[in-house]
């Protein structure tokens, strides 16, 4: 991804954009935020520049082009596919943008819901009912029965949870509450951290947790 040999053979060209650029990942207190450049970018992934290294298939969620004036924007899952250090001493760091793939295996995909889904990798905040401290994470799809979101968290099906979506009409529900029906393991997916030695919330990885709204109104 960052060499010339490997450029030659991608179906989309890269262009020379030099555009801010919000990284989100998992650290071990939360979600950690980091705002830098890229150095290029193409439909299917980003080169970005970093002061500090960090480890390859971290997961990242990318806002681009990053709009500071806004109060949440919606982001891209990617991965850290290629770490470099330049001769200035810093690191220029490839990621993969997942969107795309995702959304078009969605596509493919017999709908049987009864909402459309909005596939928006949004923060979410979730806390099982009874527990005062929510756990910030990201949405994959939400709609107007339920929601899907990547959390290192350990949730059970049947778990009863508050859900919280600082986004638009959602923002206006408040907490939601919500029944976790399904939960499933998401393959090579470590919450792996983006500083030297890689930060890792106990090891764990990332699950997609599907939860149903159980509350009368949505959004």
């Amino acid at each position: 991804m960052l060499r010339a040999t490997s450029l030659d053979s991608r179906k989309h060209p890269r262009a020379l954009l030099n555009l801010p650029v919000r990284l989100r990942w998992y650290g071990p207190l939360g979600m950690r935020l980091e705002t830098t450049h890229t150095i290029d970018s193409a439909r299917e992934g980003l080169l970005v520049r970093r002061a500090e290294p960090c480890e390859v298939a971290t997961r990242v969620w990318a806002a681009f082009p990053y709009d500071a004036q806004a109060a949440v924007q919606p982001e891209i899952p990617a991965r850290v596919v290629r770490v470099e250090r330049d001769l200035g001493g810093s690191f220029r760091v490839a990621l993969k943008l997942e969107f795309g793939a995702w959304q078009a295996a969605q596509d493919s995909a017999v709908e049987h819901r009864e909402e459309p889904r909005l596939r928006f990798a949004l923060p979410i905040f979730v806390r099982p009912v009874g527990t005062p401290w929510p756990e910030e994470s990201m949405t994959q799809d939400l709609s107007r029965s339920g929601v899907r979101f990547e959390t290192a968290h350990v949730y059970e099906p049947g778990e009863d949870v508050l859900a919280k979506i600082p986004w638009g009409g959602w923002d206006e529900q408040g907490e939601i509450p919500g029944r976790v029906t399904r939960i499933e393991m998401l393959e090579s997916a470590p919450a792996a951290g983006m500083h030297p030695g890689g930060e890792r919330p106990g090891g764990a990885l990332l699950t997609r947790v599907a939860v149903r709204w159980t509350g009368h109104e949505k959004p």
